[in-house]
């Protein structure tokens, strides 16, 4: 029988990874799982030198940021749930891969920003390549789309 008993959250403090993340706990919640909460903080753009303090102060900025929005993510799962959080550097598709292959996960929950295909074809997406790459199951999760009422 299908058990997840250790669901691998993906985020990037986005709407998509914060509604990845309310999948992850109702998963949690039905299996009785614990959840661990990854945020990667990506390499700075190549111009980033450019920015005021440098690469280093552009890199320590977003890792704060993160931080802060990782902890308060984290805060929102039910006390009745096991939660982790880890915060790394590098390639984010790379390091949530190197994750999920070194710990004991059964599923991988993240959101997809919902780039067009040219978009994600010419950049690859982190979605895309984890999906592809992982060798567990991976739910990607779309933010509803914000179209046309129809039925007005």
């Amino acid at each position: 029988m299908l058990r997840y008993r250790h669901v691998l959250v993906a985020f990037d403090a986005s709407p998509e990874a914060t509604l990845a993340l309310a999948h992850a706990v109702a998963m949690a919640q039905v299996y009785r799982a614990k959840v661990t909460l990854v945020a990667v903080v990506p390499p700075p753009p190549m111009l980033a030198w450019q920015a005021p303090g440098g690469m280093r102060g552009l890199h320590d900025a977003e890792q704060q940021e993160l931080e802060k929005a990782l902890r308060a993510a984290a805060d929102t799962v039910p006390d009745d749930l096991s939660v982790t959080t880890r915060l790394l550097d590098g390639d984010p598709a790379r390091e949530l891969l190197g994750v999920a292959r070194d710990g004991d996960f059964d599923v991988i929950v993240m959101g997809s920003r919902g780039r067009g295909r040219m978009t994600a074809a010419l950049l690859g997406s982190v979605s895309n390549r984890v999906m592809h790459d992982a060798d567990v199951p991976v739910i990607v999760i779309h933010r509803p789309s914000d179209g046309p009422d129809l039925a007005a």
